[in-house]
């Protein structure tokens, strides 16, 4: 493996497509709401027009989001079959039991239950999110209440967390000899080799954030984790002997979780969970490290540091905003960027992709 190898990106791509953005004229919000030509424009848009609701829900049944059958609760029908009916609702149908005349909200066990507006506004609700266009701009610009874009935006992030919790072996980097690029949050060189806004106040306590990229294309494939271990290494209650910190132990299981065997691990030695001393003892990769490599720079330049900041470019911003958030909430910003890294690449992808595995999320038992 050359030099050259080490810190080549190959296939660079647009990596635009990943940052939030906003209608250069919010006014016209509605007219920006697209998937560039993909399952929302071709057939979704057409439904979402007034009196089209029939065809929206029908379309919804198909994709298993509502359901396409249903059976009646009361005791004294026995599980009757329910009849799609017109109603006098938002949905502008119902399930109905002919026998009891009670009525089912078309929504029941779906992912739209607890979102409090009409599908045609869901629907958009979800393109907005596809767009990363930024709720404020859909609060203000969609006539749409705040608890609702935020309901539906909180949604659709779980979709994101389930769905990448149950497939992380989707996340698997590396494999025939590829190169990973290893280091954590605040503590390695991202946060000095990236441009950022300057850190907002924030709270006590300090996540660190361990982070893999694939950096065989640009945007690189990417794994990242907020490591739960405490900083401060154990010490044996007999002999106080101070043992290995829980975070390295944490941070080379998810190596190990995380890196197909073979690949070349490119590691430094600032980092606490990752650094190189520490992942040398992985036997079954290849160990680099960035401070000698960097020997290997033209003389006056830093041209393997200026390569990871390119790398680590569209995940920054998702550590910095993890740092200003409850745990919880740093875990689900965390997953949503993984997902929209993996499955975002273009509105269209995104759109598609949303809707199958918000019928996975959901499933109509």
């Amino acid at each position: 493996m050359t030099m050259d190898t080490v810190i080549k990106l190959e296939h660079p791509e647009d990596i635009s497509d990943l940052k939030p953005k906003a209608p250069s004229n919010e006014k016209d919000l509605r007219d920006h709401l697209t998937d560039n030509g993909g399952l929302y424009d071709l057939i979704v848009k057409q439904m979402i027009q007034q009196g089209h609701e029939g065809e929206l829900c029908s379309w919804l049944k198909e994709s298993n989001l509502i359901r396409s059958n249903m059976n009646c609760p009361t005791e004294g029908c026995n599980g009757k079959s329910l009849q799609w009916s017109p109603a006098r609702s938002i949905d502008k149908y119902s399930w109905v039991c002919f026998d009891c005349k009670k009525r089912q909200n078309l929504r029941d066990s779906s992912f739209f239950l607890q979102i409090k507006c009409d599908l045609k506004i869901c629907m958009q609700l979800i393109v907005a999110w596809c767009q990363s266009i930024p709720s404020d701009v859909v609060i203000n610009h969609l006539n749409v209440k705040p608890h609702v874009v935020k309901r539906a935006y909180e949604k659709l992030g779980k979709v994101t967390e389930t769905y990448v919790i149950k497939h992380a072996k989707e996340w698997v980097l590396g494999g025939g000899e590829k190169i990973l690029i290893v280091d954590e949050f605040p503590g390695g060189y991202m946060a000095e080799t990236v441009s950022t806004p300057v850190p907002k106040k924030r709270n006590n306590n300090c996540r660190t954030i361990l982070c893999i990229a694939e950096c065989h294309n640009l945007p690189p494939r990417m794994w990242m984790h907020i490591i739960n271990a405490n900083p401060e290494p154990p010490k044996n209650a007999k002999n106080q002997i101070t043992t290995r910190c829980g975070m390295v132990e944490e941070a080379l299981n998810e190596i190990r979780a995380h890196a197909v065997p073979g690949s070349f691990l490119i590691a430094n030695k600032r980092a606490r969970c990752c650094n190189y001393e520490a992942l040398k003892e992985l036997q079954e990769y290849t160990v680099l490290c960035i401070e000698d490599l960097q020997t290997y720079d033209t003389p006056g330049k830093n041209e393997l540091l200026a390569n990871l900041e390119t790398i680590w470019q569209t995940g920054i911003g998702v550590c910095e905003e993890i740092q200003d958030s409850t745990r919880s909430n740093g875990l689900s910003s965390l997953y949503e960027h993984l997902w929209k890294q993996k499955f975002a690449t273009t509105p269209a992808n995104a759109f598609t992709h949303i809707i199958h595995h918000i019928a996975e999320c959901h499933p109509l038992t």
